[in-house]
């Protein structure tokens, strides 16, 4: 009898651990990443109960994850997961894990990101947009990064000291934050990096161009700030590689748009500018030395006008054809640009490929 009564408590307390233990499973797969909805954690107690699915690329949508701690990270490290992103995640709070090699984070509340300075990090693809970030000062010490987008944050205040360790880095993403002062303290050279992105900010013209050396820096774009001028003979020195140089919907002067203009025909740089109606230096009126002041007869006669109209055509049609040049390297380069945007997103990762989900 005592027997049997063992054997059904038993029984009732593996039932008991079975119920209490809350086992998510993939809703469904996108690019290979398993995705999980609503998931909950208000608090590192919660985790004791919750086992997540063994896979390498874990996906949250929407739910609750309070604080992405030490504690969950350890959770899916156990269960083999290098790749996480969350997307409408609540999330106010990431402990960054070091084992994690990318990370995507888009529209989750986040304020604040842990980053131990002895610790050493795997992550190489880092994305933290549309997030409410306003200091990213610890992130120098993610030096083998080579993509960091932090665009749609609350970023005031920058300096370029933050990223002098991230040798490998390729693509920088700081588009609409609310950036008013970039500094540096010394000069930055990265080496690698190709895509910088600094738009849709509050920048004037107090900025640290000449403390930066990006010598394969190919597209540039300051677009939809506050510049007036910008000192075009450091964008030449510093950046000799550049291909795509994007100041639209800013308010420069005249002489920076004069000179930005010459600087973007000699090196043939695709560039995007709001046109500007600014008058030249007055110089002393040209007449060709073919054409005496006389009558329309005479000059009918000795041909003139023809030959410059003549002239004005062949202008005209090299003109045009100098265009249609342009036309034909933009095209070029809008499709080398989707192609290094697709290898950007195509991140390999060992044995198999990882598409981003987003």
């Amino acid at each position: 009898m005592n027997y049997l009564t063992l054997l059904v408590v038993l029984t009732i307390n593996q039932l008991s651990v079975a119920v209490l233990v809350k086992q998510y499973n993939c809703d469904k797969y996108i690019l290979a990443w398993c995705q999980l909805h609503n998931v909950t954690v208000l608090q590192d107690q919660d985790l004791k109960s919750v086992q997540f699915p063994e896979v390498p690329q874990l996906g949250f949508i929407n739910g609750t994850i309070v604080h992405f701690s030490h504690a969950l990270n350890l959770n899916l490290f156990k269960s083999g997961v290098l790749r996480i992103f969350a997307r409408g995640t609540k999330i106010s709070r990431l402990t960054l894990p070091n084992t994690i090699e990318q990370l995507y984070f888009r529209d989750n509340d986040l304020y604040a990101v842990d980053i131990e300075p002895k610790v050493s990090y795997a992550i190489k693809f880092l994305r933290i947009h549309v997030n409410k970030l306003r200091d990213i000062t610890n992130f120098q010490h993610l030096k083998g990064l080579v993509e960091l987008n932090l665009c749609d944050n609350l970023i005031e205040h920058l300096s370029f000291d933050t990223f002098a360790p991230m040798v490998q880095l390729k693509q920088l993403l700081l588009c609409g934050n609310r950036l008013k002062t970039l500094t540096a303290t010394h000069d930055i050279k990265l080496p690698n990096l190709y895509h910088l992105d600094l738009s849709g900010n509050f920048l004037f013209n107090q900025t640290s161009l000449n403390r930066w050396y990006f010598p394969r820096l190919g597209n540039f774009s300051l677009r939809d700030n506050l510049l007036t001028t910008l000192d075009v003979r450091i964008i030449a020195q510093r950046f000799p590689a550049l291909q795509i140089l994007d100041v639209e919907h800013n308010s420069l002067n005249c002489e920076t748009y004069q000179q930005l203009l010459k600087h973007v025909h000699q090196r043939r740089i695709i560039f995007n500018v709001d046109k500007r109606m600014c008058q030249e230096l007055p110089s002393a009126p040209v007449i060709p030395r073919s054409i005496p002041p006389s009558s329309g007869n005479e000059l009918e006669e000795t041909g003139d006008w023809r030959t410059l109209v003549r002239q004005l055509k062949e202008r005209l049609y090299q003109q045009v054809k100098i265009i249609n040049g342009q036309r034909t390297e933009i095209e070029q380069l809008k499709a080398n640009l989707t192609t290094l945007m697709e290898q950007f997103d195509l991140v390999v990762a060992e044995p198999a490929k990882a598409n981003d989900p987003f």
